[in-house]
């Protein structure tokens, strides 16, 4: 018999256990890119969630029994979500990965597998709690559900608090000190003694790691564990944030002069690093005085040789590092991350900051500049980063800043064969076309030396002293030339020699719009457009044997590997999930009138391939609105959760069609404006302040989210009186949207945001084609 119905303290435990994991989710996601290997992350958060599928697929199988325990089995499942979350930490203080190497070396392998199980306990503890109090209360499925994604909303606010201001170690161990809190308060309201002992102990253990963080174990392979490898290193300072934590290191052997010529013989002065997250290295001059004594020699420098006077933007920050050389000159530093330039105006630079993203900063400032040099994209960033200001759009609105003469300087590493540097050409001719120039060569040069490739566009044709003196820089310094306008083919490839003069080629074709000559077509060579603002992304799935026959292994370092990693968490969550799916299909009895066994796999899983589709293609769409990614998540995230549950909340006061009108009808409705919304042309929204940005965005999001939490309670109600099928329903939804999240950035990137979100339409639409069957069966029924 099933219990009358859940009080309002079993209902704030299903939402305290959701919230929990929600943060401690994103929480560990922050830690393991910290400490390990971002592209592994998502692996282990994917294995990690079907930990709440494989308990429903656990509650299904041994069905009333586990009803019997009643609270002491939340109790319990609280317990085990708590002590993984414990566990978790400690293993990361303890074990340092190299998980690329996990593919020959065992034991490297057993300790990843380690991390993997660990973070896959508290998802299972949580998982165990959620499903069995679906089974005990099958009536009220929508109250429940309402509880789990509102907690899991607020989880996801509290979550992003927590990153602001304490280190991620800190921040999981007050995740799980305040989840015993709670088990503790519910052990003693519902008189359950036997919890009371291990709840305290663990409690105790959380509170000492939260005012004692352990020091992730990071790996070897991270820029800030080479860092403080060298001689004298030392820690100046560490503090937290939303982007990750910065640690500021000082050593004598820390010089950067990227871009300098190897014909430089005087002296590099040596200044400190600003390492955001474990990664992300940026130069921070020890004063800023003058400029570095190498400006000369370097070509970072030379957009300022070639326009003495006038206004400078610098677009984020990266060990490019232009500030140090506009040293003296009208300076704007556009830096999503304020404490960069902070630093920076600490030791003595004269600048004017503005805590934004470059492409909402190009977008809505009037202003215009002499030169535009966008540092950050010399250091590279991740294939499945959108980029919306490396997109034929982005850069045309950066050109529409330019003063007359001005210039556009983008800094590119260079690797041979070519990864970004054909894709760059494109692009930029793209948006010189889209701003009506017929004759886009004419507006760019080119030069490149060991490591750096810069290009420089100007919205007017480059003057002939413009190349007399890159010319003559080019000569002095031996960099090579790769275009600009009357070079010929005798004149370039002279200094750093290449088998065949690609770079050189590249430009010609991109210019004449021709075909890219056969060494640049190893990679993605298309201009990039902010429907599929993925700049980043290079490797083309086709070419990986080849690849890897011509380069050997160096060939791995060329990979995409956010997208291999994606492909793979897709690969083993869909195993996983087929096996723990289909095991206890043959025990199942009829699911209800309404609905065969197959119509319930299809329809719980299309709801959850749809929703988390249609989340992460908003998502993606919601970076160019709001700067920070972490932000921007933690906005849609709660938006989607918290509307979603009250949706779920709201009773539905029919059961056959009459109810799915009005469900399937808003959802239409809500889709239509949040779409409209973010894809609406001019993009209204970058132009307001970031609070009614995030206040806007939350009111049309809203609806749509609202609507969302419908069909999945409407479909549970149905599902009434078999123990088995609601836990099991909710394993599905958990496992498709595990799939999803994988399948979602894979089919961005390939083929752009707007058909992510039309898969996840059709997901819907699948899911109203069976639920109107079924509710056709049971309006044949006379069933009310």
């Amino acid at each position: 018999m099933s219990e009358a119905a859940p009080g309002p303290l079993h209902l704030l435990a299903v939402g305290a256990l959701a919230g929990a994991v929600l943060a401690f989710e994103i929480v560990l996601l922050r830690l393991f890119e910290f400490s390990h290997w971002h592209h592994f992350a998502g692996l282990t958060i994917a294995l990690a969630l079907l930990g709440f599928g494989a308990s429903g697929t656990l509650l299904s199988v041994i069905g009333e029994r586990a009803g019997r325990f009643g609270d002491r089995w939340l109790v319990l499942s609280l317990l085990v979500a708590s002590a993984g979350f414990l566990v978790v930490l400690l293993l990361h203080a303890r074990v340092s990965l190299r998980p690329i190497m996990a593919v020959w070396d065992v034991s490297e392998l057993l300790r990843l597998l380690a991390i993997d199980f660990a973070a896959f306990i508290p998802f299972f503890g949580a998982g165990l709690a959620l499903g069995q109090v679906f089974a005990r209360w099958p009536g009220h499925a929508g109250w429940l559900y309402a509880a789990n994604l509102g907690g899991s909303g607020i989880g996801t606010v509290f979550a992003t608090l927590l990153l602001v201001g304490m280190m991620p170690e800190a921040a999981l161990a007050v995740v799980a000190a305040l989840l015993l809190v709670f088990c503790v308060l519910f052990a003693v309201l519902s008189r359950i003694r036997a919890g009371l002992a291990p709840a305290a102990a663990l409690l105790a253990a959380a509170c000492w790691l939260a005012l004692n963080p352990l020091e992730p174990a990071i790996s070897d392979f991270k820029a800030l564990s080479r860092a403080l490898e060298l001689p004298d290193a030392r820690i100046l300072e560490q503090r937290p944030g939303l982007v990750g934590r910065l640690t500021v290191v000082r050593s004598a052997s820390l010089r950067s002069a990227p871009g300098v010529s190897l014909n430089w013989t005087g002296r590099v002065a040596a200044s400190d690093a600003a390492i955001v997250g474990s990664d992300r290295l940026v130069p921070i001059e020890r004063d800023y005085e003058k400029p570095p004594d190498h400006s000369e020699a370097s070509l970072a420098a030379l957009p300022l040789q070639m326009r003495p006077e006038g206004r400078i933007a610098v677009l984020g920050s990266g060990t490019w590092a232009t500030p140090s050389h506009a040293v003296g000159r009208r300076l704007s530093w556009v830096e999503p991350d304020r404490r960069l330039p902070a630093l920076a105006i600490e030791r003595g630079l004269a600048a004017h900051t503005l805590p934004d993203s470059p492409y909402r900063f190009l977008s809505t400032n009037r202003d215009s500049f002499s030169i535009i040099a966008i540092d950050r994209t010399f250091d590279g960033g991740d294939s499945a980063t959108e980029d919306y200001l490396l997109t034929r759009q982005g850069l045309e609105t950066a050109l529409a800043r330019l003063d007359d003469d001005g210039l556009l300087a983008i800094p590119l590493k260079v690797e041979y064969p070519p990864r970004q540097g054909p894709r760059m050409l494109a692009t930029v001719a793209a948006g010189l076309r889209s701003s009506g120039v017929d004759r886009p060569g004419d507006h760019i040069a080119a030069l490149r030396g060991m490591q750096a490739f810069l290009i420089l566009i100007s919205p007017r044709p480059l003057a002939d002293a413009d190349l007399h003196r890159i010319r003559e820089f080019a000569e002095r310094w031996s960099f090579d030339r790769v275009w600009h306008r009357g070079l010929g083919e005798q004149d370039v490839n002279r200094y750093h020699q290449l088998d065949t003069p690609v770079f050189f080629e590249s430009a010609r074709a991109a210019f004449a719009d021709a075909d890219m000559p056969e060494q640049a077509r190893w990679f993605e060579t298309g201009a990039v457009t902010a429907a599929r603002p993925y700049f980043w992304h290079a490797m083309e799935w086709s070419n990986i044997p080849r690849l890897f026959e011509m380069l050997g292994a160096r060939a791995a370092s060329y990979l995409d590997w956010t997208l291999v990693m994606s492909a793979v968490s897709l690969a083993a969550a869909t195993l996983a999930a087929a096996l723990l799916i289909v095991a206890p299909l043959g025990r199942m009895q009829r699911a209800s009138a309404a609905f065969t066994r197959i119509e319930v796999v299809a329809y719980f899983g299309l709801l959850g391939f749809g929703f988390m589709l249609v989340e992460l293609a908003l998502l993606q769409r919601t970076i160019a609105f709001i700067e920070l990614p972490v932000l921007a998540a933690a906005v849609i995230f709660a938006v989607f959760m918290i509307g979603a549950g009250i949706g779920s909340a709201m009773p539905t006061p029919w059961r056959g069609a009459a109810a799915l009108r009005p469900i399937f009808g808003m959802l239409a409705i809500g889709g239509a404006l949040a779409v409209s919304a973010l894809w609406w042309p001019g993009q209204p929204l970058l132009a307001l302040p970031m609070s009614a940005r995030i206040a806007l965005l939350v009111a049309l999001l809203l609806p749509m989210a609202w609507a969302m939490g419908r069909p999945f309670p409407w479909a549970l109600q149905h599902l009434v009186g078999t123990r088995s099928w609601q836990p099991w329903s909710w394993a599905i939804n958990g496992f498709a949207s595990v799939l999803a999240a994988s399948m979602a950035t894979l089919l961005s990137v390939q083929a752009g945001q707007p058909v992510t979100l039309a898969a996840g339409i059709g997901c819907y639409i699948g899911a109203w084609l069976i639920a109107r069957r079924g509710a056709g069966r049971l309006d044949a029924a006379g069933v009310k």
